[in-house]
């Protein structure tokens, strides 16, 4: 992991003159709080003091002490005026250097994010993904923008008012510095105790996140069940472990400000007892009192800072140790030295001997076929057979174990990533529908596709009739995955943005379990023109979604037990015969096959 202010400067390199122009800015209102001290101590010594002697020796005031008088009090209040517009141009300038830094962070990030494999969205949780992309990266923000300049300001103060004391009085001065080491210990172990705890709490407020978006996103299923009760003791337990988390932080503080506060606050003990003597001895004025205390000030307000400053540069510190581990995962998935790009693929997909392994668990074992372009080829067997992951294969969205897969005679692993999928369209199993129009929910692939376009695939979807209905037409803007429509609904308008994408190679999974037998069988017959040059693959349950496909695969357990045709697997021997029982039994449907008790070798 870089070092926190080394991966701040990657994202403020490119703004050094704005953020030159601010700490010169910074520099100059940190030495205008510096000299007001001065013209304050001068007003005591050079018009309050002689004022106040001519009044006990009953002698005329000397008029010059009046024009004194006001000139150094239009010094002040010049000083003050000037100060306030530099602090707001100081601010400005700021605010918008952090903006900056924040929105190319972000566009940083969501680039990354992009490029990650199924794998990374698989392991981690959507909770902990937006923590980092929103408070995590708003953390960067704040310390860019008002931690760091803060440091820096209080730094210089912090010199710059002792080298103001050392000329105003140096024993003070001296005497008045030996909290420094206290307060460097004190500073130390806060800096040591408190950064695990703010690691805790980003934890901990990533799991409450998780617990809400879980929450919100199952909303329907948690109302289905009954489980509101359930989700709000979850939340609250997440919600009370982030408290818990906190208070601990609190209790740190707690332990460690009265120390550091009592220790700057000595300092002015140091100053009324010490300046006094030496104002008796008349070693030095009661102007330089007032100067030197409130000179002071500038010394104790940056040490009582100390605490402040550390805990919020571990703060910072914790979140860009989130978002290097972020942005330094890696996908697996990724393009070799010299791809291959081509415009269009011409559709022939073959696999030999593919095995594939999530993790430990052996999900697929030798599978091997080829897909001549053009054909309708079918994939059928019970849920969890492997069925999908075929599919993903051939996407790539994952690598396989063992064997390759190929289209074209090329090995997926050598095309190009974007060119591969480009030629691909997939109406997936888990359907999601963006919160947009349902024109642009079936136009996402194909965004420069007219509204003629974006019927014609509607209809052979077999969705021109309910879009109509609904309140807009096509404009009509539905809700977030598709909230407000029916599974069928659902699954026609995902087939129509698949079918408008116009790919070589097309991938239809499950793609009309949740429309009636009729509804099927009229998008089959729709479909059909829209096949012709397109290589497609047919994931189904139903044996009437995949009767008219060229060629049937029967998947068992991550193994092609049965291949042929409809005919030629119902005509087989009854006791080889997976499918043909399946057909027989129950109507088609092999998860119904299977929880009726049937085998993977066709038998009950």
């Amino acid at each position: 992991m870089d070092h926190p202010l080394k991966f701040l400067w990657k994202y403020i390199k490119h703004r050094k003159v704005k953020i030159i122009i601010t700490y010169c800015l910074g520099f100059v209102t940190s030495a205008l709080i510096l000299i007001r001290p001065r013209l304050l101590g001068s007003i005591v010594d050079r018009v309050a003091k002689p004022v106040w002697e001519n009044i006990t020796g009953h002698t005329p005031t000397d008029p010059q002490l009046i024009t004194k008088l006001w000139q150094l009090v239009a010094g002040v209040v010049a000083i003050t005026v000037i100060r306030g517009v530099l602090i707001y141009i100081y601010n400005y300038c700021k605010e918008k250097t952090s903006q900056d830094c924040l929105m190319s962070l972000r566009e940083d990030m969501y680039d990354h994010l992009s490029g990650l494999d199924f794998e990374y969205f698989d392991k981690n949780r959507v909770g902990d993904i937006m923590t980092k992309m929103t408070a995590d990266t708003d953390m960067v923000r704040h310390f860019s923008g008002a931690t760091m300049f803060a440091i820096i300001e209080n730094v210089v103060l912090f010199l710059g008012a002792i080298v103001v004391m050392v000329f105003t009085s140096p024993i003070l001065t001296l005497v008045s510095l030996v909290v420094l080491p206290v307060v460097a210990i004190i500073a130390v172990r806060l800096s040591k105790t408190i950064r695990p705890r703010h690691l805790k709490i980003r934890e901990k407020f990533s799991a409450m996140n998780t617990a809400a978006q879980e929450n919100i996103g199952g909303n329907r299923v948690v109302k289905a069940f009954a489980q509101e009760d359930y989700e709000i003791e979850k939340f609250n337990a997440a919600n009370d472990a982030h408290l818990q988390a906190n208070i601990e932080s609190v209790n740190i503080w707690a332990r460690f400000l009265p120390p550091l506060d009592f220790t700057t606050s000595f300092m002015s003990v140091i100053l009324l007892a010490l300046g006094g003597v030496l104002v008796i001895h008349n070693q030095i004025s009661v102007g330089d009192i007032i100067a030197f205390n409130g000179i002071l000030a500038s010394v104790s307000g940056p040490l009582r800072m100390t605490g402040w400053l550390i805990n919020e540069y571990q703060r910072f510190s914790v979140s860009v140790q989130r978002i290097s581990e972020f942005m330094s995962s890696e996908s697996k998935i990724v393009n070799n030295e010299n791809p291959v790009s081509v415009d269009r693929f011409k559709g022939d997909v073959e696999f030999e001997n593919v095995s594939f392994k999530y993790g430990d668990e052996s999900v697929l074992s030798d599978i091997s076929f080829k897909a001549n372009a053009g054909e309708v080829i079918a994939f059928v067997g019970p849920t969890g057979s492997g069925k999908s992951t075929i599919m993903n294969l051939i996407c790539r969205f994952y690598d396989v174990s063992d064997g390759s897969v190929k289209i074209d005679g090329i090995d997926v692993k050598n095309i190009d990533i974007h060119t591969l999928r480009e030629n691909i369209s997939t109406a997936m199993q888990d359907i999601f529908l963006f919160s947009d129009t349902v024109e642009g929910n079936i136009a996402y692939g194909n965004p420069n596709a007219s509204l003629a376009e974006v019927k014609r695939v509607a209809k052979v979807a077999d969705a021109e009739e309910f879009i109509q209905g609904l309140s807009d037409g096509y404009d009509t803007v539905i809700g977030e995955r598709g909230v407000g429509l029916s599974g069928g609904q659902k699954q026609r308008i995902a087939l129509a943005r698949a079918l408008l994408k116009n790919p070589s190679i097309l991938i239809l999974d499950d793609t009309t379990s949740s429309v009636d037998m009729e509804t099927e069988h009229t998008i089959h017959q729709t479909l059909k023109e829209f096949l012709v040059n397109k290589t497609t693959f047919i994931i189904a349950h139903r044996i009437s979604s995949v009767k008219h496909a060229d060629r049937i695969f029967v998947v068992s357990d991550g193994q092609i037990i049965e291949s042929g045709t409809h005919d030629e697997l119902i005509n087989r021997p009854v006791e080889e015969a997976y499918y043909r029982n399946v057909f027989e039994h129950q109507m088609g449907d092999f998860d119904n096959f299977y929880k009726a008790g049937g085998d993977a070798h066709g038998k009950k």
